[in-house]
């Protein structure tokens, strides 16, 4: 094998190696829009370990909003994140009020 062969078979290996982290994240994400990741409603109870029920409450009260495609509701992942991201200031500003939780 010789320079050139090595050369193109390293390019062929790094593209391969690209399509494999591409593949990956779709796997994870097969719901993806405007190129941030959605997760489905009972995707979103597994994430938060909360029962339908309980997220159905919190968007009653406006705390996850989310949006509906057809009869699907869907919600960002960022939106999830945002939510989690609030609980633990939330936390961290009266530990004593979780701790009674």
């Amino acid at each position: 094998m010789d320079k050139d062969d090595k050369l193109r078979l390293a390019e062929i290996h790094a593209m391969v190696k690209t399509i494999s982290v591409d593949l990956q994240f779709l796997r994870r994400h097969r719901n993806v829009l405007f190129g941030t990741p959605v997760l489905e409603f009972n995707e979103v109870c597994s994430v938060l370990h909360l029962s339908a029920r309980q997220v159905q409450r919190l968007r009653e009260r406006k705390e996850l909003v989310g949006f509906n495609v057809g009869r699907r509701r869907l919600y960002f992942q960022t939106e999830i994140y945002d939510y989690l991201s609030r609980l633990e200031r939330e936390n961290l500003k009266h530990p004593e009020q979780s701790m009674e939780q």
